[in-house]
């Protein structure tokens, strides 16, 4: 079957991927204690909050567009339509940034740099493991149109 038909293979769930690195981090974190700063300090936890707060708003518009759409949310599942309009008209990919913003805010608010140093390997694999197979299928299944909207819209911002 043809990649538009069958999906973009992705078979590393997002949200995992994130986990995991998170995980990892607060595991380094517990194991030699790396604090962004002093931990009197609310700079670290003002930042976090409001990177949640955003992450939360960005996946609940992310979400919503998938909705009106009727299409997939699911990286694992053919698009049946492609979306530009919403949070996508900004970004290509709203629900990884805003798994970003959630990863990075959670080890703010918690004043740790591990769990926000492995937010680099998390993004790689997102990027050459997820983000790369829908690429494909998006340019196979919406051809000419995907590729006037790569030209428009930047991967993250």
């Amino acid at each position: 079957m043809d990649a538009d038909r069958t999906g973009p293979g992705v078979r590393l769930p997002p949200p995992l991927v994130f986990i995991a690195g998170l995980g990892l981090g607060f595991l380094l974190q517990r194991r030699c204690p790396l604090p962004f700063a002093a931990p009197e300090n609310p700079l670290p936890r003002l930042l976090g909050g409001v990177l949640v707060l955003g992450s939360a708003a960005l996946a609940l518009w992310g979400f919503l567009t998938f909705r009106r759409a009727r299409t997939t949310v699911r990286p694992d599942r053919p698009a049946s339509a492609l979306l530009t309009a919403g949070p996508f008209h900004f970004t290509r990919n709203p629900l990884y940034l805003s798994l970003s913003l959630l990863h990075a805010g959670t080890a703010l608010l918690a004043n740790a740099l591990w769990p926000a140093l492995m937010l680099l390997p998390v993004l790689l694999v997102i990027r050459f493991h997820v983000i790369a197979r829908e690429e494909r299928h998006l340019a196979a299944r919406f051809g000419a149109d995907y590729q006037a909207y790569l030209r428009s819209v930047r991967r993250w911002l």
